[in-house]
């Protein structure tokens, strides 16, 4: 189905917005890579419902990061935008950082939530299961880290080697604008663990088993820690699952928030 892009003005500051489809809303909160490019995956949930994939400030074509200092920000970002699209208790679906700040949106406005799906989120404190440091690595071991297979044409894609000026200007500035929310402490709130109980709304953990990113056991904890939650595990699958597997990410999602 056809997309369009659009240029918000959200109390002063210009916001990027893809939104296509029909249906239901759906909200998808991206990852520390700034995927706001209309992927095969969205083209997949598009069918369904609704989809309104807005870049973070800081990301992509969005402004406003220098209001922008810690998750709280981002949440109170995005109430306010939830109000400005007039989007009234929308599925939300968030990737790696984006699944960390739906974590945190469900923590205080479960009530603005219809259904939650985690995939691959960070944002826990886990013992014994550190997050591996995405700031320092080369593009060969961003591709260890991220992709089930690393060498394979769709991983190199994601991430070349050798990115032309266009991908590494957008590469940096979701390095920053990832950093100004989740450098110290890195890429979690010590707090969220004990606070998933106020998650009350239906939630999906959709995880890829071969996440060297980001070990299952955040998605474990996750689960354990939000009562009634799903956890879907997807084989041959690494940090991103809309990227390497859109078609059985898109049906499971699908299926979970259409019931």
């Amino acid at each position: 189905m056809p997309f369009q892009e659009e240029f918000l003005n959200l109390r002063g500051t210009k916001i990027q917005l893809l939104k296509g489809g029909s249906g239901d809303p759906l909200l998808y909160l991206h990852s520390a890579g700034g995927e706001v490019v209309w992927l095969p995956f969205f083209e997949l949930l598009s069918q369904h419902f609704t989809v309104y994939l807005p870049a973070h400030p800081g990301f992509s074509q969005s402004e406003g990061l220098e209001k922008i200092d810690t998750m709280e920000d981002l949440v109170f970002h995005y109430t306010d935008l939830m109000d400005h699209l007039g989007l009234t208790r929308p599925c939300v679906a968030g990737l790696s950082l984006g699944g960390w700040l739906a974590a945190e949106l469900a923590t205080r406005y479960a009530n603005r939530i219809r259904k939650l799906a985690l995939i691959n989120a960070v944002g826990l404190r886990v013992p014994g299961a550190p997050i591996a440091d995405i700031f320092a690595a080369t593009p060969e071991e961003t591709r260890n880290l991220v992709f089930h297979d690393p060498q394979s044409d769709l991983a190199k894609m994601f991430v070349p080697d050798v990115p032309s000026p266009e991908v590494l200007e957008n590469t940096l500035k979701a390095r920053e604008a990832t950093a100004r929310v989740g450098w110290n402490p890195y890429l979690c709130n010590p707090k969220l663990r004990d606070r998933l109980y106020r998650v009350t709304v239906p939630t999906l953990i959709i995880w890829g088993e071969s996440d060297r990113l980001v070990p299952s056991a955040h998605g474990r904890a996750y689960h354990e820690g939000i009562a009634g939650s799903q956890l879907v595990i997807l084989e041959k699958c690494g940090h991103a699952p809309p990227f390497e597997k859109p078609e059985e990410t898109a049906k499971v999602l699908v299926e979970f928030f259409r019931k």
